[in-house]
Order: C-alpha cells, then structure tokens, then sequence
C-alpha cells in the first residue's frame, strides 16, 4: 500500500471550532481526511504494541498554533510516516492500523453503519449481479458476500479478489485491486461513473487452477475469465491453438478450454500498462507493455520480443510519480551485478505496477512457507475519530484534485535471491 499526505486545509468544525485536516491518498485515490490528534493516538497505539524502530519519526505536539511553514513540515513528516508503514507488513496489516483506516473512510464519508445498500459487482463475462451489503462494509466482507451470491465454495473464496476497473473507449482496464483496509461502496461513490468493480482470480500460481476446477462455479469463473483474456488480447494463441479453443467453447467444454489456454506462455499474467523502459538498452527509450504474474513481470515489446524479470531478482523498487511517473527495480541483470531498470508510465499504472510486484511475492511468502491463501479478518478496535468531524469540504473538493505522489521509499523483497542458483544468473 502507498500513502501521501498531498494537502491539508483548514476545515470548521460542526461546533465551527476550525482545525487542520489532513488528506490521506491511499494507491493514488482519495481516502479520508484526518486530524492530527488521531494520528497521534494511532501512534501512541503502534509505539505501545510493535517494535516500531523502523519507522520515520513522527511530527511531534506543538504547544502553539502552527505558522503555515510549520504546517507544511508536519504535513511531510506525517506522509513519511505513513510510507514507512505501508514498508512495515506487521503494522499496516494489524486489525489496530487496518481499522483506522476503515473507520477514517466512513468519517469522512458520513456513513452510518447501519445504511443498507446494493453494489454492483460485475463478473469477467461483463455480467452483474447486486449484493446486499451496508455501506461500511470492508473489502473482505463485500467480496464474500459476492462469492456467496455467485455460489462459489467457501473454500474458494480466498483465491478471488476485488478490482476497481475503469471503462477506457473500447474496453476495461484494471486500475487495482481494492484493498482490505477500504470500503468498496465509498470507494466506488467517490469515483465517477466509468469506474466499477469486478471479481477475479486473486493468485498468479496456476497450480490452484486444479483445485478450483473440481466445483463448478470457480470452473466457470476461470473460463469466463480466460475468454475476457483472449478476447483483451492479454494471450495470444497460434491460429490452430485458437481454432481448438473455439471449438471447446461451441462444445461448452469449459476444464478441457482451460487446460489448453493455461499451456500459453502467457495464461494467468494480467496486463498492468504501457509505457517506455530503459532496458535493455540504458541509453535509449523502448515502447513496452508490462505484465504480471506467476513470479515474473514480462515486458513485451512492440516488435514482438518478450523479456522476463524474475521477481525473486527484484533487489527493491521505487515509486516517483510527482515530477515524473517511473517504477525503478534494482534488478540483478547478471551474477553480481545489479542494475536500475525504469519504467515510465502513468502514475496509475506505475501504482498498479507496484502492487502487483508486491502480491507476486506475498504469494511466493506463503509458498516458501507451506501456507494458503486466506481472507483477512479485521476486528474492530478502537475508533480514532470523534463523532462531529465530517470533512465536508474536503469531501466536495477531492474530485477536483488529481492525486500526486512524492518519492516513495524503496520496497525491499524478502525473496530476493532465494531459490535462484547460478544457471538461472
């Protein structure tokens, strides 16, 4: 997850007490607007309960009002903070850092819980359904109230996800993946009508595909999900391989489809962007598309020619995407030589980009360590928020704003080098 702390204004209160409110873009959106004083309590709550020496230094209490420089200061240091979070997995993953964040989004919504609402969810086939949730409801929640209402397994439900999609002119691109600590409503609400929702597949290890075959509503969500693919022309199958899945389609063979399509070099990858690359030439600028997936990002170029960067080679990456939008991996190019390699794009895909790379290797994580995937469980602690804050004029103003980023810190990867032995060099 990545954070930015890009404004801060001053709001008045309902008892018309002004205060400074500082907006917090989570992945490049809008998230919520929030005081000082509750991120203070949420630190005073992580200094108590993890080892938090990894983190940057939080803006300390000032006795008097704050000048506009000051104001500013503290506004960085708060954006650094939290980036240093997003680095620290035990932190921003616990129910104490996840629930602030959920309950930060209702405030500043002015959601009450109890609202009863339907949200559109659309299936890879462009098919949707409505789900009966509350407006508060958090990523996990909603998703398995979608995979109930499809009928999908228990079982099968972690490897499913959510993803924010946007209507381009001629098709849907994938913006990301919704995140735990949000909620989907308020996400969508805030967003204009091009966006929308979709459930699918949440791993990039293909082995899963056998388990989720054996019922009939994760087949089906996996052959629906392949032909949207084939038909976005994320794979690109030899004119014989095409012909013999069309045939399986006619015949309404949907595992033996699948069986074929996964053979593709390029089953099971998800298009991330285009954009221009410095490798493998670092004097010159080479028009890529960039995918993710089992283990890699490929970079295809426009001639045709694929490279493939083993995650497990990422040494770390960094994000810029306030005077220039560019993902730089330190990638191990050949036995003991690292290199920077720098990928220009937008700064949402840059964004889509990372998140990928990073959910390639918490998958890997668990692999390494014999564990599944599993749905978060966030129980509620604690509310950071006092009731009167609403945020409404940062809320009529957020739509004006393009969100930006500053310089992220690196992310490092835990997997770097593991598994690799000199022939894969």
């Amino acid at each position: 997850m990545f954070f930015s702390v890009p404004t801060c204004s001053e709001v008045s209160d309902e008892d018309g007490s002004v205060y400074t409110a500082y907006e917090i873009h989570l992945n490049g959106a809008v998230h919520s607007a929030v005081r000082y004083s509750q991120l203070h309590k949420m630190n005073e709550q992580i200094q108590r309960r993890f080892d938090a020496t990894g983190l940057a230094e939080f803006p300390p209490k000032k006795l008097f009002a704050l000048s506009a420089h000051e104001k500013e200061e503290r506004k960085t240091m708060l954006e650094i903070y939290l980036q240093t979070i997003g680095q620290q997995p035990e932190i921003a993953k616990s129910n104490l850092f996840v629930d602030f964040l959920i309950q930060s989004q209702k405030e500043f919504n002015k959601l009450n819980d109890a609202d009863s609402v339907k949200i559109s969810v659309y299936q890879a086939d462009k098919k949707k359904i409505l789900v009966d949730i509350t407006g508060s409801d958090y990523t996990p929640e909603v998703l398995r109230y979608t995979a109930a209402t499809l009928g999908i397994d228990t079982k099968h439900h972690p490897f499913f996800a959510l993803y924010l999609m946007k209507q381009e002119t001629k098709k849907k691109s994938i913006v990301r993946r919704l995140q735990d600590m949000e909620c989907p409503y308020l996400t969508l609400k805030s967003l204009d009508e091009s966006h929308s929702i979709e459930i699918r597949r949440s791993f990039w290890d293909k082995k899963h595909d056998d388990m989720l075959m054996q019922h009939n509503v994760s087949l089906h969500m996996l052959y629906i999900e392949s032909i949207r693919n084939l038909e976005d022309r994320w794979i690109k199958p030899s004119t014989e391989t095409l012909k013999t899945l069309k045939q399986l389609k006619t015949a309404g063979l949907k595992e033996q489809f699948i069986k074929v399509v996964r053979s593709e070099s390029m089953y099971g990858y998800m298009m991330l962007g285009s954009g221009t690359v410095d490798y493998p030439d670092q004097n010159s600028q080479e028009e890529v598309v960039v995918y993710g997936g089992a283990e890699k990002l490929k970079l295809v170029f426009k001639d045709g020619k694929t490279i493939s960067l083993p995650v497990r080679r990422v040494k770390c990456w960094t994000l810029f995407t306030e005077k220039k939008d560019v993902l730089s991996l330190h990638f191990l190019v050949m036995k003991d030589v690292l290199q920077w390699i720098n990928i220009s794009t937008s700064s949402s895909n840059v964004i889509l980009i990372s998140m990928t790379l990073q959910s390639i290797l918490d998958e890997l994580v668990l692999i390494s360590k014999g564990q599944e995937l599993e749905l978060t469980k966030v129980e509620s602690t604690e509310s950071y928020l006092p009731i009167s804050n609403k945020e409404r004029k940062l809320k009529q103003e957020r739509k004006k704003r393009v969100p930006s980023f500053s310089s992220l810190q690196n992310q490092e990867n835990e997997l770097f080098m593991e598994g690799l032995n000199d022939d894969d060099l």
